[in-house]
Order: C-alpha cells, then structure tokens, then sequence
C-alpha cells in the first residue's frame, strides 16, 4: 500500500488495510526522507487489528538477548514494545551479525508482504527462461477464461509495480475476512489460487497506470507465473527459488495444515495470540515464513545479483519521481545523496517484517518481530546510518 509518514513509528499503522475501507489514501509514495516511516505493503488489515485490540492491552516483554552483544545493546531501546525479534545485519563484506531477543537466527516468523519480493524474483526467473516477458497479459496466460474481464489487458509489469488498477483485495469474501479477522484468524484463508484468479478477473479496475497498493495484483501475478510453469505457487517457490539458494527454513504453507511444528502464533498490539496466516491462494501476496538466517542469505545473493531471480530488485519499471521508484515488487527509494535503497516490509495479524539494503555500500538489514508492531522506522534509521550499529 501507500508508503505514508506515521506520527509514531511504534503505533500501529494503516497497514495494508486491503479487506477493508482504509484511512490511508492510495497516492504515490513521498520522498523517503530522514524521517519518513514505510507502510509500505503488507497484508495486515490494520481496522481489523483495531477491532481486536478493543481488549484491555497486555504489556509486551522483550525476549532475553542473544547473539551480537554490541547488536542486541544498540537495538534494545528500540524495541521494548515488542517481544520476540531477530536481527541479522549485513555490511557486504564478512558474514552477517545475528542478535535475537527470545529469539535467533533460527527461529521462524511470517514474513508478511516482504514475501512479495519473492514472487517478484519468480516473475524475473519465468523470464529468465522466456516462460513470460514483463508484458505478457493476464489474456495471454489465461486464454478464454479472461475473456470480458476488465483485468484481460493487465501486464505482469503493471501486477508488479502496483499499477494494474486492481483493488487492493476483492469484495467478494469480505464478510468472511471481516469475520475471521474480529476472531483473530487468517482473513485470507477462505480463497484458493482459483478463487484469488476469478476474484481478480471479476474486479473493475481504477486508476490503471497509477500507484495504488495491490495485494490481489500480486496474489494474481504469483498464480500466473505459477499456472505458466504448470505447477503451484509453493511448488515454483521450492523449485526456482528456496531450493538453489539452501533456503530450508523458508516456505510458504498456503493452508494452516501444512504449518511446521517449529511455526508459533504471534501476537497483536494488545498482546493477544494471532493465528498462522498462511494466505491460502493470496500467499504470493504476504504467506511466505522465515528465519534471519534464511532472509540474510537471500537479501546477500539479492544484492550481489548471485540469487536466482536477483534482477527483480535491480530492473526498474516504474517511477514515482525523482526520489521513489519500483523494481519487481522492490520498492527503491533514495536515501540522501543520490544513494538508493532496495527494501520492502511487511505485517500481518501477529508478526512484522523489513528486509532490505543498499547496493552502494552493500550495507543489508533483516528485522522480524512476533509482534505486529512496525519496526520500519528502525529499518529505516539503520540502513541511513543513524541507528548506530
């Protein structure tokens, strides 16, 4: 969604807000100044957050430190509204620095929307092999069932950069998340990759050619690169994706049964557990779980371009202006001085996420919290120098 400045970068934002009406505007994002905090896309519907926090707050504990002891003492004041975090900070040249509180580099979390990366590095692979180029249409993967659809036109560069003019999420269901989200379950999960494709095909498009954040345009993009390799969606992330890179400890479970036991529920801002949100057939969109161990390796092989698909994050489609531009479902923005960042975030019910880095100074960082409670401002701060690490 819209990358818009927050008072308090420890409140909870308008967040992907993409099942519900939502305060926030659907406007290109500003300039990404000193003081600009991302709400960037992730799949959390932040009015359905608002409704379960209507119970008394739990105060939130942060976990005991481990790791990177000069890592854990600068990020410590930064986080004391969280619970379980895990850093893993990358300077382009040795090894990464891990720091966890509660938790290591081990330890899994959802990832959120910074999972769209990923289907951002499958939409480059599918090119890479010629399966698609960036202007292939949604018509062109789908024949006749997207005959009349407004959606028929829509390029696969349009899915990626957020200008295709699909809503953020179909109404169709929307009862249902509105429902499962006051309960504190997955919104998403009542929608196969079927469903997610009828629903996008069934849409009126708005503002084609413009920015306005999609969550169904990536849920729809990950379902046609998945339907032009002829498999699934978790299926192609294994095989082009995880599996090259050693990524172990990433997947995308698509359905609550496919969770592995080392998946835990996180909590909202009122500290109350939040189910899994494995997305079901949105998962291209914000389903994806990981560990710093697996999200540094695949940020390091992103920005030295050795990653299967690492042109996602380099080949720019679209521009804003001067200061923001997209790759494939990269956001880049200009830090200060001409020097740009690669990055996206990511939130859903119980967890948030940022990933990130600077190929000017190689400078990388990865930051997952069980707690859906933003941490892009820390991001943010570190990756411009001005959180001392």
């Amino acid at each position: 969604m819209t990358m818009n400045p927050a008072d308090d970068p420890d409140q909870p934002t308008a967040l992907d807000a993409d099942a519900l009406p939502d305060p926030d505007q659907q406007t290109p994002p500003p300039p990404f100044t000193r003081r600009t905090v991302l709400a960037a896309g992730v799949p959390a519907a932040a009015a359905l957050l608002g409704m379960a926090a209507a119970t008394s707050p739990r105060p939130a504990i942060l976990g005991d430190p481990m790791g990177d002891q000069q890592l854990t003492d600068a990020l410590a004041p930064h986080l004391t509204r969280h619970r379980r975090v895990a850093v893993a900070l990358l300077d382009g040249q040795g090894a990464p620095r891990f720091a966890g509180f509660g938790a290591d580099e081990s330890t899994e979390f959802e990832i959120g929307s910074v999972s769209k990366t990923f289907t951002g590095a499958l939409l480059a692979e599918a090119v890479e092999r010629g399966e698609v180029t960036l202007e292939t249409t949604v018509a062109e993967v789908l024949g006749e069932q997207a005959s009349g659809s407004e959606a028929a036109e829509i390029t696969l560069a349009e899915l990626a950069t957020h200008t295709s003019g699909l809503p953020r999420l179909s109404l169709k269901g929307l009862g249902g998340s509105l429902v499962a989200g006051f309960l504190r379950k997955d919104p998403y999960a009542g929608r196969d990759a079927e469903q997610v494709i009828a629903d996008a095909l069934g849409s009126s498009l708005s503002g084609r050619g413009s920015y306005a954040y999609s969550n169904l345009a990536v849920a729809l993009q990950g379902q046609l690169l998945a339907r032009a390799a002829g498999t699934d969606y978790a299926s192609l992330l294994n095989q082009r994706i995880l599996e090259p890179l050693g990524l172990s400890s990433t997947y995308a479970p698509i359905t609550a049964e496919n969770l592995r036991e080392s998946a835990r529920t996180g909590q909202g801002t009122n500290g109350l557990s939040q189910a899994a949100w494995a997305m079901n057939g949105s998962a291209p969109a914000g389903g994806i779980r990981s560990t710093a161990a697996d999200m540094a390796a695949y940020i390091a092989g992103t920005a030295s371009g050795t990653a299967p698909g690492a042109a996602a994050a380099s080949e720019v489609l679209f521009e804003d202006g001067a200061e923001s531009r997209h790759a494939m479902n990269w956001f880049q923005q200009d830090i200060g001085d001409g020097v740009w960042s690669t990055f996206h975030n990511g939130m859903t019910g119980g967890y948030a996420a940022f990933a990130g880095f600077v190929p000017e100074t190689g400078r990388g960082i990865v930051i997952l919290t069980d707690t859906a409670r933003s941490v892009d401002a820390l991001a943010i701060g570190i990756l411009t120098g001005e959180v001392a690490l």
